[in-house]
C-alpha cells in the first residue's frame, strides 16, 4: 500500500505541473457555476418553479467535472503511456501496468472528489438547496 500511496503522490504532483486536469476538471466547471451564479442568482427556473436556476444546474456542472477526469483525463493519460512506451518498458519491471492504471484511475477520482467539493462550496455561497438524495446522486455519478 505504501508503494501505492507514493506513486499516487508522484502522479499528482506530475499532473499538477502539467495542469490539464486542475483547469478541464476543477477550475472550469467551478467557473461556469460561478458564472451562471452571477448571471441567475437565486431567480426561479422558469416562472413559478420551486427550484432555482443554479438547483437545476449544478447536476450538469458536477457531471462537466466528473467527464472531464473520466473521458478526457484517462484516456490522455493511458495514451501518453502508450506514446511513451511506459506500459511495454514495465513488463520487465516488478510493477505491472495495472498497479499504473489502478494509480491512474484513483488520481482522477481524487480531482472528482475536489472538484465536487468545489462545487458545492460554490453553490452554498449562493444558497443552493439540492432537492433529492445525496446517496442517490452519488450511487449515479459513479456510473
Amino acid at each position: 500500500m505504501k508503494r501505492f500511496f507514493t506513486y499516487l503522490k508522484t502522479e499528482l504532483k506530475l499532473s499538477l505541473r502539467d495542469m490539464n486536469m486542475p483547469i478541464f476538471a476543477v477550475i472550469m466547471p467551478l467557473i461556469v457555476f460561478v458564472i451562471l451564479g452571477i448571471i441567475y442568482g437565486t431567480k426561479p427556473a422558469y416562472d413559478g418553479a420551486s427550484y432555482t436556476f443554479l438547483e437545476q444546474t449544478f447536476g450538469a456542472a458536477a457531471a462537466i467535472a466528473i467527464c472531464a477526469g473520466g473521458l478526457m483525463g484517462l484516456p490522455q493519460a493511458v495514451s501518453g503511456l502508450r506514446e511513451l512506451k511506459i506500459l511495454k518498458r514495465l513488463r520487465v519491471t516488478p510493477v505491472s501496468p495495472v498497479f499504473i492504471l489502478g494509480v491512474e484511475l484513483s488520481m482522477y477520482i481524487v480531482y472528482c472528489i475536489v472538484s465536487l467539493a468545489t462545487l458545492t462550496a460554490a453553490a452554498l455561497l449562493w444558497g443552493v438547496r439540492l432537492h433529492g438524495s445525496l446517496p442517490a446522486f452519488l450511487a449515479g455519478a459513479g456510473r
